[in-house]
């Protein structure tokens, strides 16, 4: 029975399952099995510690942030990012010349607003927990990203 190679790819799939979980529950700290929601900002405070803040905002948190002219970050495709952006962010072609330039022209410690295409594009987190993982601390994620925001008919840039 075990010499068809259905059978034992399937054998080798529930073994590598068992293995990882097993692993999982004597490891410390824990892996989720399913991801974590960002917990929203019910206010944003602009303060710049060192303390790790990574969290989801609204529209008009979002807004406010702009008018303060904090930084956004584009997480799309650059061909996305070229056919428009929100005024003034910058676009993310090469993750480690991203994190020179945010570094050099502001620090680790400066809020960074991140945002994608909408509410079920990903990669604006997966850049935020990038940017986390290399020392960026004050970290906001822009959920409605840019389908809200030019919804909302804020200003954009071709």
């Amino acid at each position: 029975m075990l010499r068809l190679p259905l059978n034992q790819a399937l054998l080798l799939i529930i073994l590598s399952v068992v293995i990882g979980l097993g692993s999982n529950l004597v490891r410390d700290p824990k892996l989720p099995l399913l991801a974590n929601k960002l917990p929203l900002a019910e206010t944003v405070t602009l303060t710049e510690d060192e303390t790790p803040r990574l969290q989801a905002i609204t529209l008009e948190q979002a807004k406010d942030l702009f008018d303060k002219d904090i930084l956004f970050v584009d997480a799309r495709d650059m061909e996305y990012y070229e056919a428009g952006h929100i005024a003034g962010a910058w676009g993310n072609p090469n993750f480690m010349e991203l994190v020179f330039k945010l570094d050099s022209l502001q620090g680790r410690t400066a809020a960074i607003v991140v945002y994608c295409s909408d509410d079920g594009c990903g990669d604006s987190e997966d850049l935020a927990y990038d940017l986390q993982n290399e020392g960026f601390t004050n970290l906001y994620v822009f959920k409605g990203g840019w389908l809200d925001w030019t919804k909302a008919n804020y200003p954009v840039e071709p």
